[in-house]
């Protein structure tokens, strides 16, 4: 058992008429300890309640040991008294005798749980660096089928244009062989000015030259432009720039086969822009008015500025006004595809 005890008011001089409150702590255990505080009778009213008999005994003890005690004040004797007090008091608690009060019981202080802070945000730079790019692979350069022969030609070709349509003439210009050899000698005719007709696969009209004569001149008859219609559809019906491009590759064969003629192979292409000029360079004239003359089994013109022009001026205003603007057309679009596919070539 543990027992301590504490004056409440410490530094006081003790009176054997007065009570006093003294503060005990029990317990059997130091973790089971309990704070009491208990008021202590004044030792006169402690002196009347013991028994006779304990007061007698008190009384021959004290007698006989009166004269040991002489020197003890009365404030010691009362000090002693109270220590007594304690004691018992200790022992009435702990034997259940006096009523115990609830233990206090701390409460835990509540501790707010601690809660982390959130994550700093990453700051990111205000410039942020540049990529670095790998270096640019170059395409790899096309490869060029290398140009055949002039003499084993004909197949190459046929393949190159195999997929533009070239209707029935443009096939039957294909059959026979030479072709790059042929081409150069068509463009050789018309660059001075003639008609090709034995090379172009298209016959000329089976039907005569018709005429209106009302007695007084002979002008040509407007019905006859229609013999015409056929070819003219058929050139309008040609993809310019695929020909032209198809042609292009063959470029070197075409200026070998010119220099046949004993001219300068690089001569070729100029032929065939001063070709495609004489075609548009035909003048805009209605032969319906103008009058014909007829000279041995033919009719010409009597104004010599149409007799003059070139056959194959001649022959774009025998087709009519509408067959001619069509035929002109025609040749301007491939002059100027022709053109671009020399400045190509130039560049390779």
């Amino acid at each position: 058992m543990i027992v301590t005890e504490k004056p409440v008011s410490a530094g006081v001089n003790y009176s054997a008429s007065k009570q006093y409150d003294v503060e005990i702590v029990v317990g059997a255990t130091p973790g089971n300890l309990h704070k009491r505080r208990i008021r202590l009778p004044s030792a006169d009213k402690m002196r009347q309640t013991m028994s006779a008999r304990d007061q007698r005994a008190t009384v021959n003890s004290n007698r006989s040991t009166a004269g040991c005690q002489r020197g003890v004040s009365t404030a010691q004797q009362l000090l002693i008294a109270a220590l007594v007090c304690v004691v018992i008091a200790g022992v009435v608690v702990l034997t259940g005798i006096w009523p115990q009060e609830e233990p206090v019981i701390s409460q835990p202080v509540p501790v707010a749980p601690t809660v982390p802070a959130p994550p700093a945000e990453e700051t990111l730079p205000s410039t942020l660096p540049e990529p670095v790019l790998p270096a640019a692979i170059p395409p790899p350069e096309p490869t060029v089928e290398p140009l055949p022969a002039l003499f084993e030609s004909d197949d190459p070709v046929r393949d190159a244009l195999a997929d533009i349509p070239l209707g029935t003439a443009g096939q039957q210009y294909l059959m026979p062989g030479n072709i790059i050899e042929r081409s150069a000698s068509l463009i050789y005719l018309t660059a001075q000015g003639d008609v090709p007709y034995k090379l172009v696969p298209i016959a000329r009209p089976k039907a005569q030259f018709p005429i209106v004569d009302d007695g007084t001149q002979v002008v040509a008859d407007p019905e006859g432009f229609t013999r015409y219609d056929p070819i003219t559809r058929w050139i309008e019906s040609l993809d310019a720039a695929e020909l032209v491009d198809a042609f292009a590759r063959f470029l070197p064969l075409l200026r070998e086969a010119w220099g046949f003629y004993g001219e300068d192979p690089t001569y070729f292409d100029l032929a065939v822009i001063e070709t495609l000029d004489t075609i548009i360079a035909t003048p805009e004239i209605d032969v319906t008015e103008e009058r014909l003359i007829r000279k041995e089994a033919v009719w010409i013109y009597e104004n010599p500025a149409i007799e003059s022009l070139a056959p194959i001026q001649k022959q774009v205003l025998r087709m009519g006004p509408r067959n001619a603007a069509a035929i002109k057309q025609q040749a301007i679009e491939a002059r100027a595809l022709w053109l671009a596919a020399l400045a190509e070539n130039d560049s390779v």
